[in-house]
């Protein structure tokens, strides 16, 4: 069960990055400085959107059968917020940016329910760090939005992703020392 459990957390992680960077890989055209993450899924300007998207979708569904079967018996209110968030991620891919707003709700959502998801961890496991990596998190979205920090959507849309991770491995790498929830 632990083998098959780890195995479903890393895939969760895994597969959207992958399919993120195998996106960026293939579009020439994608600047960190000027893009958001979601141009490489937009449907009728992307050439790797169905990479793009269906990584998004399969990751949410991942990061959502792991928070439902592995994480709410040892952290049950960072589950519940991880299955938001997994389920904004679905729809993230789902309503690409050809959805205007609605597309922007989701992935405001999905951000902010991650941040949450840090915050509750950090709770439940009485460390401290997840806060510092929500205080990074937001940092770098208020330089971006300000204009202070001139790049993309897509920096700190990957500090976002990449610091959710650091908490999200340990929770992973705890819960696999532990009876799984």
């Amino acid at each position: 069960m632990k083998r098959g459990a780890t195995l479903l957390g890393v895939l969760a992680i895994i597969v959207p990055l992958f399919s993120i960077f195998l996106s960026i890989y293939l579009s020439p055209w994608f600047r960190w400085e000027e893009n958001a993450l979601s141009d490489l899924g937009h449907a009728s300007r992307s050439g790797v959107a169905p990479i793009f998207n269906i990584g998004l979708v399969t990751g949410g569904l991942l990061f959502m059968i792991f928070s439902i079967m592995y994480m709410h018996g040892k952290y049950p209110l960072t589950s519940k917020l991880m299955i938001i968030a997994s389920y904004f991620l679905i729809l993230i891919g789902t309503f690409d940016e050809i959805y205007g707003f609605l597309h922007f709700l989701v992935s405001l959502i999905f951000f902010i329910m991650l941040a949450f998801a840090a915050l509750a961890f950090s709770y439940e496991s009485k460390k401290s760090y997840p806060i510092l990596v929500t205080l990074i998190i937001g940092i770098s979205w208020a330089l971006n939005i300000s204009g202070i920090w001139k790049c993309g959507a897509a920096v700190p849309e990957m500090i976002s992703v990449l610091a959710s991770l650091v908490w999200f491995t340990d929770a992973l790498r705890n819960l696999r020392r532990s009876s799984w929830g």
